[in-house]
C-alpha cells in the first residue's frame, strides 16, 4: 500500500511538472512548403577562376552567370513560445550562361540551413518574424572547367550567414500562409572539378543572395 501511495504521488508529480512546462512553454511542429524567386550578385557572376592543383597545374573555371534563379524551400521546425527553430533545405536546377564565353550549361543549386527566429505579436493570428541563419551552399555547373584539353564539371562549396524577416497569418491553428524575404552573404571557400578534385580558393570568393517567397505551412 506505502509502495502503491508513493507511486501515485510521484505520478502526480511528474504530470503536474510536465503539464507546467507545457503551459509555460508550448511547444509546436510544422512543415513549411514554399516557392519563391533569388537575386544573386558577387565574384561568380564577375569573372573566371584560376586555379592551381596539389600537382602545380593550372585550370581554368567558369562560374556561372546566376542573376536570377527559382526558390523552392521545405522547412522543418519547431516552435517554442515566440521562438522559431528550423531546418531549411533549398534545390534549383537551371541552363545558365557561363560568364566570359558564349556557352550554356546545367547548373545545379542547393543549400541546408538552420534557420532560428522571434515572432512578435505571438500567439495572435498575424506574427511578424525576425530571424538569423547560418547555411551551408553548393553550386555545380557541368562542363565548366578547362584543365588543359580536358572539360568536366565544377563544384563552387561554401558556408553563409542570413538575416530574414517573415509575415505569418494563420488560417486556422494549424494553416498559415507565409511571405518571407532572406538576406545570405555566402564564401565560398572550395571548388571542385573532375581533374584537380577538392581544392581551397584563395582568396573566398564572395556571394550575395537575396531571395522573396510565399510558403504554405502545416503546424501540429
Amino acid at each position: 500500500m506505502k509502495k502503491f501511495i508513493l507511486f501515485f504521488i510521484l505520478t502526480v508529480a511528474v504530470t503536474a511538472a510536465s503539464a507546467y512546462e507545457e503551459n509555460y512553454w508550448p511547444r509546436s511542429y510544422f512543415v513549411r512548403a514554399g516557392m519563391g524567386v533569388t537575386a544573386t550578385i558577387g565574384d561568380l557572376n564577375e569573372r573566371p577562376v584560376s586555379v592551381k592543383d596539389t600537382s602545380g597545374n593550372k585550370f581554368k573555371t567558369y562560374p556561372p552567370d546566376m542573376a536570377l534563379m527559382g526558390d523552392p524551400e521545405l522547412l522543418l521546425g519547431v516552435n517554442i513560445r515566440e521562438f522559431t527553430l528550423a531546418v531549411a533545405f533549398q534545390y534549383w536546377k537551371q541552363q545558365e550562361e557561363l560568364v566570359k564565353i558564349s556557352a550554356e550549361e546545367s547548373t545545379r543549386f542547393w543549400r541546408l540551413g538552420f534557420e532560428f527566429y522571434y515572432n512578435f505579436f505571438w500567439p495572435d493570428y498575424f506574427q511578424v518574424g525576425l530571424g538569423a541563419g547560418f547555411s551551408y551552399t553548393s553550386v555545380k555547373t557541368e562542363n565548366s572547367a578547362f584543365h588543359g584539353e580536358d572539360l568536366g564539371d565544377t563544384e563552387f562549396m561554401g558556408s553563409g550567414i542570413g538575416l530574414m524577416a517573415n509575415v505569418q497569418y494563420y488560417f486556422t491553428n494549424e494553416i498559415a500562409i507565409i511571405p518571407a524575404v532572406k538576406f545570405y552573404r555566402n564564401w565560398f571557400k572550395n571548388v571542385y572539378t573532375d581533374d584537380s578534385e577538392n581544392q581551397e580558393l584563395a582568396p573566398f570568393l564572395w556571394q550575395t543572395f537575396i531571395s522573396a517567397s510565399i510558403s504554405l505551412q502545416f503546424q501540429f
